[in-house]
């Protein structure tokens, strides 16, 4: 028998050491397989729910300010400190908006035509679009907030996601960068 040299007397040797561990490994090893495994059972049924189940990510109306004004814009916005009251738009802003229902709506659009870029732009109009089909425009011959609004005709409305654009005849361009900014939007959307 081979003694352990750094503790005499205990008369342990190297092998029956090493043999332990490995009896304990064995055994921790057999324990696992014991576990009862879980009664086999086929996946649920799958539903398919109709659509207008699903739930919105926009709805009828949407202020700049709102926290959830990025799910609303498409393009042609620039982005702003979150809560800020309004936002710079490039020339064609455009927006989603999803309705409930159709009829008797109106759409309407509150902007600001800032003076400082209307002394070098002059009187400027707006036309509005729903999904590319024009439903009105407005011609602006001073600064300052204006609301535009009108009635929707229901056979350009859906319930599904519609995509509305403001489009201004000309922009102001930014000397030091080059910007092409168009209004100030502060909120829009479909009322009754």
């Amino acid at each position: 028998m081979i003694q352990n040299s750094r503790r005499p007397g205990l008369g342990y040797t190297r092998s029956f050491v090493l043999s332990r561990g490995v009896s304990c490994a064995a055994l921790m090893l057999s324990m696992c397989a014991c576990a009862p495994s879980p009664e086999w059972y086929p996946p649920p049924a799958q539903v398919v729910l109709p659509p207008e189940s699903e739930p919105r990510v926009v709805g009828a109306i949407i202020a700049m300010d709102s926290p959830y004004v990025d799910n609303y814009i498409v393009g042609g916005i620039v982005p702003a400190a979150p809560g800020s009251p309004w936002r710079w738009t490039h020339q064609r802003p455009e927006l989603r908006f999803q309705l409930a229902e159709i009829k008797g709506l109106r759409f309407f659009m509150d902007l600001v035509i800032p003076d400082t870029t209307f002394q070098k732009t002059g009187p400027v109009t707006l036309r509005f679009f729903v999904d590319g089909r024009q439903i009105g425009s407005a011609h602006y011959d001073t600064p300052g907030q204006k609301r535009f609004e009108t009635r929707t005709p229901e056979n350009v409305l859906t319930t599904s996601p519609m995509v509305v654009a403001a489009e201004i005849d000309k922009v102001w361009v930014s000397p030091q960068d080059g910007a092409r900014l168009g209004f100030l939007l502060i909120r829009a959307g479909f009322t009754e």
